[in-house]
């Protein structure tokens, strides 16, 4: 609902004219000499409501721009060759997807890529951010989402709920197996993600890209940044040997 609001899709006029129509109609059986000022105050607060909203993102894009100046790490509008780089859900579902507002460099000894990655999922508007880290050794497939990033899998996967315990927010299990699930989120794993507002991933031999709600901060940014660092630091051995696995019969197949 927050990217269909920021992006001023459909959703937000028919907002609109579901509430100015039972106002006209008040405004009619009340005072009918009133009605379009009725419908022009009310169309007056759709307008400030985007103007809001637009101020808002450009300030926190010129408030990312500076402190990725500050850390070195270089800004581009956009980054279509990154798609190649995905080829698990939902990155491989829409072929007309694209990657805007890049952000790359090194961060704790590990290349990164991060930006803002749009798609439809049945002619519905979708999209989120990204934090693409590199990786030396290949994982097994795994996409493991909070609920609230739910719409942005593909569609023809089917959850399977993940509790957590230490983890206030509800994870579902998207693609791979469930002990890798709740290997990767062990104790240690989940300390550090219950200090970051919610976020998902998704990886697949040497891509590991984390999944997260669009339109934060800067600060926030940085946190799940930190987070998801983390995350791999911290993945168990057990899983690397499992990618490595995996990854070998890829190549014999």
């Amino acid at each position: 609902m927050a990217w269909q609001v920021h992006e001023g899709a459909a959703i937000v006029y028919v907002v609109w004219f579901v509430v100015a129509v039972p106002l006209a109609i008040i405004g009619l059986l009340l005072e009918p000499r009133w009605v379009g000022w009725v419908v022009m105050a009310w169309f007056v607060v759709l307008v400030v409501f985007t103007v809001a909203l637009r101020i808002g993102d450009s300030r926190r894009r010129r408030e990312w721009v500076d402190a990725a100046g500050q850390l070195g790490w270089r800004v581009s509008a956009s980054g279509d060759e990154l798609l190649e780089r995905w080829p698990f859900p939902p990155f491989d579902t829409d072929p007309k997807a694209d990657v805007v507002d890049v952000t790359s460099g090194r961060h704790r000894g590990r290349e990164f890529w991060t930006g803002r990655f749009r798609h439809k999922v049945r002619r519905r508007e979708l999209g989120f951010d990204f934090l693409d880290l590199q990786v030396d050794r290949p994982l097994p497939p795994l996409q493991i989402l909070p609920a609230g990033l739910a719409p942005v899998a593909a569609a023809s996967l089917l959850p399977l709920p993940v509790e957590v315990d230490g983890l206030q927010t509800q994870y579902r299990l998207y693609n791979g197996r469930e002990d890798h699930a709740r290997a990767v989120l062990h104790p240690r794993a989940v300390a550090a993600l219950a200090d970051v507002p919610p976020f998902g991933f998704s990886c697949e031999g040497r891509r590991f890209v984390a999944i997260l709600p669009a339109y934060r901060d800067s600060g926030t940014a940085l946190a799940q940044l930190d987070a998801a660092c983390d995350l791999l630091d911290l993945m168990p051995e057990q899983v690397w040997r499992a990618g490595e696995q995996w990854a070998a019969s890829q190549q014999e197949s």
